[in-house]
């Protein structure tokens, strides 16, 4: 429900209580609409662009937890609801969760089916959740359990329900960018559409207690909660979202295993002056840019080597990336900017780039500059949330006006 559609919310609460329910109404809705919950990482890196089809089935298969335990909170509130009008509309609510007579239309069920053929999820039953994942269930189960049905309501409309088409929203636009048709965001489409409803039944709830001593103030802690409570779940998501990116490598060190056997017939040489496999290219002759990027040969799992190929008079682009770099110059002169300082180099020096600093090489002399990179972007490309190339590369579209 918006803000503003709340002149009919709920029974009467007495005379003179009206205005300044509604208007407590309208207060709460302002402070969830600008809670910090809105800023979370993992919403962030939704709207970016940032998450993988991989990272988006961790996500949600440690949310099915949630899911398939959400009619046990509207259980919960309507076994501790007083009121027996109030508490047939709690059962609507769980009846149209439970998809009526028809099991096919259970939101649960609708949810597993986007798991399985949405994200790639065939066994649900062999999903290991994270302890912070049960925490967030059993944490959520427990204040509905626990509180009073008035702060119960608050927590289930304000900080649940309430939240739903925004949130939802900023999810299918996450999954869209991840390549996930259409057709397979049925689930969150729905839960768009119904959720206000949903909302709108359980305020009636809250709204029932609203002469009750601290209302307000008792209502705001619980919608707090609920968004504290999600805000951590979501948060610890997008941290194990990071670590999962880099586990494989992590563990591949602990277990001291060499490299050795991944390098096919050796690949422990590159011949001098000889040109690798071609990475980048780019020339902008208003901007005095031309250059290639090679890639060396080796089979590195954090180190990335690379050669730098620049034409005599010519600069590379000026940029910044995730990754360290350390580069060796093997043929010509110039200067390379770090931060826009420029240091002087010949053959034989060697200068480092730091990670998201703003750097840029110049060949000054009259032949080809030659610069080895070595850079650590076998690490930082497995654990940047994001498009890597739109840190590292100019825009040529921007470059080119």
């Amino acid at each position: 429900m918006q803000v503003g559609q709340v002149a009919h919310a709920g029974p009467p609460v007495g005379a003179g209580e009206d205005v300044d329910a509604l208007q407590a109404l309208v207060n709460l809705e302002e402070r969830q609409a600008t809670h910090p919950f809105w800023e979370n990482r993992l919403f962030l890196a939704c709207k970016a662009g940032a998450l993988r089809l991989e990272d988006f089935r961790y996500v949600f298969s440690q949310y099915y937890l949630y899911s398939r335990n959400f009619t046990r909170y509207l259980a919960g509130l309507l076994a501790n609801c007083e009121d027996d009008l109030l508490r047939a509309r709690i059962t609507e609510n769980l009846w149209e969760e439970s998809g009526g007579i028809d099991v096919e239309k259970r939101h649960a069920q609708i949810f597993r089916k986007f798991l399985q053929e949405g994200l790639g999820i065939p066994d649900l039953a062999a999903i290991e959740y994270a302890d912070f994942s049960r925490y967030f269930v059993r944490e959520y189960l427990d204040f509905i359990l626990r509180g009073h049905p008035m702060e119960a309501a608050a927590f289930l409309s304000l900080g649940t329900e309430g939240i739903v088409a925004r949130m939802y929203g900023i999810f299918v636009e996450g999954l869209t960018k991840a390549g996930v048709p259409e057709e397979q965001l049925t689930f969150f489409r729905l839960h768009m559409e119904c959720d206000d409803a949903h909302a709108f039944t359980l305020q009636q709830v809250m709204l029932s207690y609203a002469g009750e001593r601290g209302w307000h103030a008792r209502c705001a802690d619980a919608m707090e909660r609920a968004l504290t409570l999600r805000t951590r779940f979501f948060e610890n998501l997008y941290d194990a979202i990071q670590m999962r990116r880099v586990r494989s490598l992590l563990e591949k060190i602990q277990a001291r295993k060499s490299l050795v056997a991944n390098s096919e017939g050796g690949g422990f040489r590159h011949p001098a002056y000889t040109r690798g496999t071609p990475l980048y290219t780019n020339a902008i002759e208003k901007l005095n840019i031309d250059f290639a990027v090679d890639k060396l040969p080796f089979q590195a799992e954090v180190l990335d080597p690379r050669m730098v190929r620049i034409p005599p008079g010519k600069s590379n682009e000026h940029h910044r990336h995730a990754h360290e770099t350390v580069f060796f110059v093997l043929q010509g002169s110039g200067y390379v900017l770090i931060d826009y300082a420029p240091q002087e180099v010949k053959p034989g020096d060697i200068v480092f780039a730091p990670r998201w600093c703003m750097h840029q090489t110049q060949n000054t002399s009259n032949e080809e500059m030659l610069l080895l990179a070595i850079t650590d972007f076998g690490l930082t490309g497995k654990g940047f949330l994001g498009d890597y190339d739109k840190t590292a590369r100019m825009k040529r579209a921007a470059a080119a006006k």
